[in-house]
């Protein structure tokens, strides 16, 4: 989603502004630390930064703007970091273990702001829009490795459409990742969950 831009002249009136709306997304990281984005409201935001009452609705208008700016920008860094395809080299077991592996190290940087924002796109609405277009490319890349893995014998061509399959896999990754990873737990316990998920994952893929 497009923010509202500072009205400022030139590039230092675009750079103003851009700090300005990272002070506030900034803001809203630290107050998720405390509490849930369902209590969570816009002044309180605001009041979290050394910007004029007058002027920060010329950034955001509503606390969901502020979440969905700063889940973007994470995204962003993140998939510059992720290579989405299915290697040639690679097993489906490999690949889906590292998608698995990259997902908890952003969730473990990000948990709160995700599960937030996992939380709106749950609600009908254009938020559920948003959020679904940012899971789009992984269930799209899930859906390919599916399709390639039946190719080369690797998953069986069991007659399920490779979609919903996908679907339900990057879905019951985020559930888990949300359940898990944004509350304290050793490190022996999340490598359990990390183990359990790539297990389930590939069974509801077709791995007998």
């Amino acid at each position: 989603m497009t923010a509202p831009l500072e009205s400022g002249r030139g590039t230092s009136g675009s750079l103003r502004a851009a700090q300005r709306m990272l002070q506030l997304q900034n803001s809203l990281v630290e107050l998720l630390r405390t509490k849930p984005f369902s209590r969570i409201t816009y002044k309180e935001i605001t009041e979290g930064v050394a910007i004029d009452r007058s002027t920060v609705y010329r950034y955001y208008n509503h606390k969901n703007q502020v979440l969905q700016a700063a889940v973007d920008v994470r995204l962003t860094a993140f998939a510059s970091r992720l290579d989405l395809t299915f290697g040639r080299m690679e097993t489906v077991d490999g690949y889906l273990g590292r998608l698995v592996d990259a997902w908890i190290g952003l969730w473990l940087e990000s948990g709160p702001l995700l599960a937030a924002a996992s939380g709106l796109g749950a609600e009908p609405g254009p938020e559920r829009d948003w959020w679904r277009a940012r899971v789009e490319p992984w269930t799209e890349a899930v859906r390919e490795a599916v399709e390639v893995a039946r190719f080369v014998e690797e998953l069986p061509r069991d007659g399920r459409p490779a979609r919903p399959l996908a679907e339900m896999a990057v879905n019951l990754c985020l559930s888990t990742f949300t359940a898990e990873l944004t509350v304290p737990h050793t490190e022996e316990h999340r490598a359990l969950v990390r183990d359990l998920l790539l297990d389930a994952v590939l069974r509801t893929l077709g791995r007998g």
